[in-house]
């Protein structure tokens, strides 16, 4: 039993990289809604404001996804529900709604220190904000701080205990901030794109209008203890060691490309090789009977030309999955709607 389950979870892990490109894109469109426009920012510029070294970075312009023709031909152009009574009052104290008042947004994530610590979480966001009422709702839900020059807002923390840091660094800027203090936001700012994995990283999508960088975590030893197949897996899962998912408009279509990095270019072929089985099964899978007729046509068209256009290459080290979105696949959510 364990052995099959250590099978399955490195399974997992493989198919995660074919299913996450097509995945995102649908994510972007589902999570992005209504309309606006601004000029794109570079991520870099964004990015400087945070200091080096976080092995997480998340980045998303939305400014640009909302410009874009690939947005613009989304079916559903009605604003999207929050079922957050604190957004709403939000909202309404502030004025203040990230449909479309927020254009570029960065995030930066730190691994615990220790099993007793939590992880380290930095925002850093663009938009429009109402300075003078946002300070009244952060007076009325919080208490106010002066650090490094800042005025800064201390939020509860709700089931946990300590505070949340909120400030803003210009008239357009803020810094969301987990913790008390925002020390750690100016601490050892430097040109680290050079000597700092994930930046290095980032500077390879600039351009993009969203991308996701990420250390995979260590996987356990112990993780497959028999059987050569599931060992196999597991020693192919290990191997990856960072996740860069880029999200870009490319006229009406949108281009989402997913990026493993190995350990070795001799494990970077027998992914790909595990990527293309994968394709083959899926392939299988949407001509079965019992598939075609539980799925519409058109739903079931747009999942095969995705299957058949994707490609997967291999360089060096690293293997990649390019995934070309077109229109045709916002309808997939109305179709399951509609039966």
């Amino acid at each position: 039993m364990d052995d099959a389950r250590n099978h399955r979870k490195a399974l997992l892990i493989t198919t995660g990289l074919a299913a996450a490109a097509i995945a995102a894109g649908l994510l972007l469109y589902g999570g992005l809604r209504r309309s606006a426009t601004a000029h794109a920012s570079p991520a870099p510029e964004l990015l400087s404001v945070l200091p080096p070294g976080a092995p997480t970075l998340v980045y998303l312009d939305l400014a640009a996804v909302r410009a874009s023709s690939f947005y613009q031909h989304r079916a559903d152009k009605g604003p999207i529900a929050v079922p957050n009574s604190d957004y709403a009052e939000f909202v309404r104290s502030t004025g203040f709604d990230f449909e479309k008042d927020l254009d570029r947004v960065v995030i930066a994530s730190w691994p615990p220190a220790s099993a007793n610590e939590p992880r380290k979480n930095m925002v850093i966001a663009d938009g429009r904000f109402d300075r003078v009422k946002i300070r009244d709702y952060a007076m009325r839900k919080g208490k106010l701080d002066r650090q490094q020059g800042h005025d800064v807002f201390l939020f509860p923390k709700g089931d946990r205990a300590g505070w949340d840091s909120f400030t803003f660094l210009d008239d357009h800027r803020i810094a969301l901030i987990e913790g008390s203090d925002i020390a750690p936001l100016f601490a050892g700012h430097s040109d680290a794109s050079a000597t700092d994995p994930a930046r290095e990283r980032a500077a390879r999508v600039d351009g993009a209008a969203a991308f996701a960088i990420t250390r995979v975590p260590s996987i356990p030893d112990n993780f497959a203890s028999g059987g050569a197949q599931s060992t196999q897996l597991a020693s192919l899962a290990r191997s990856v060691q960072w996740l860069t998912l880029a999200v870009s408009p490319e006229g009406d279509n949108m281009r989402v490309s997913l990026e493993g990095e190995c350990n070795n270019s001799t494990d970077a072929i027998q992914l790909r090789s595990a990527l293309e089985l994968l394709r083959m099964i899926g392939r299988a899978g949407l001509e079965s009977p019992k598939t075609r007729q539980s799925m519409d046509p058109a739903s079931l068209a747009t999942l095969q030309t995705l299957l058949t256009s994707a490609e997967v290459t291999q360089a060096a080290e690293r293997v990649r999955i390019l995934v070309e979105l077109t229109p045709d696949v916002l309808k997939l959510g109305e179709n399951r709607k509609a039966q």
